[in-house]
Parts: C-alpha cells; structure tokens; sequence
C-alpha cells in the first residue's frame, strides 16, 4: 500500500484512527507512505528513508535517525541560585560535554549541556555530579529531534542552490 500524506488535514482523533490502521496494517503488509510530516514518521514508521533530490541521504528506524541529532542525549535542567554564565562556565568543563547553552528565565536558569558523542550516557552522569550540591529543578535528557536530522542533512545541498 502506498500513501501520500495519509494523516493530512485530519482532526486529531482522525489521525489516531488512521495511525493505528497503519499500524495494524503494517504488521502484515508493506506500507510505503510519503510525508514531510515528521510526526507521522515517529507516529507509526518502523523505518524512515529520507530523500533529497531523487537521492537517498538516510536510512534508518526513526531511533537510528534521531541518534544522528545533536540534540540526542543532550541534558537540559533548570536550577536556581546561580547567574546563567556560572551555570555554563561549570558546565562546559565537563568531559563528555560539547557545547552548553544557558539562558535566564526569572529566577531560573534553563541549560542544555549536548554531548560530544550522541547518547553517551557519560554526559548525564558527568552533569549529576557537576550539579549534586545545585539547586536542580528539573533535569531530563533529550531525544534527537527528526527536523533536525532532516534539516541538517537537506539544507546544506537547498541553501547551496539558493545562493546562485
């Protein structure tokens, strides 16, 4: 079964119905659907191609392609106390961190400290305990994000064309 946008224009109880269709179809069947709707892809997709320009750029289950993110197994918390430069000055001396982005919000300071390599689970346990004797509100690690998969390996090639 081919699909175009199966989910397009439907309310939301519609594309619960539609998805779980797919899904149930999909355990016997070979169902091929075209979307730039990459929530329909974590939706109901065992495995996401993406093409550019005819050709396949990537291929993978949709947990594959996130781990292609930056944003994959970076840890975001919130903490209070301290300025958002102490908060990022601490937290980029961490070994596993990347880059650190730190921004105040009222009392609070929201940081988001991305790991050198996706999913090292070094990254969260190296944050802990930078942050044990913190005021720590909340702290979470992030999934990669598709749109930025997408974007990060389709944008190169369209800002290109864009600048002749």
């Amino acid at each position: 079964l081919v699909l175009d946008e199966p989910t397009d224009g439907l309310d939301p109880n519609q594309k619960h119905e539609i998805r779980s269709l797919i899904r149930r179809m999909g355990e016997k069947k070979a169902i091929i659907f075209s979307t730039h709707i990459l929530e329909e892809v974590d939706a109901v997709c065992s495995r996401a191609i993406i093409i550019d320009r005819g050709r396949i750029v990537a291929n993978g289950t949709p947990q594959e392609l996130r781990q292609r993110s930056d944003w994959a197994g970076a840890v975001t918390l919130r903490v209070s106390g301290m300025t958002a430069s102490a908060v990022k000055e601490n937290l980029s001396k961490l070994r596993s961190a990347k880059k650190v982005t730190a921004e105040t919000q009222g009392t609070r300071i929201t940081a988001t400290v991305f790991p050198r390599t996706a999913g090292d689970g070094d990254l969260t346990r190296e944050v802990l305990e930078a942050t044990r004797n913190w005021q720590v509100e909340e702290m979470h690690t992030e999934a990669g994000r598709l749109d930025e998969v997408f974007r990060s390996i389709t944008l190169p090639d369209t800002a290109k064309e864009g600048s002749k």
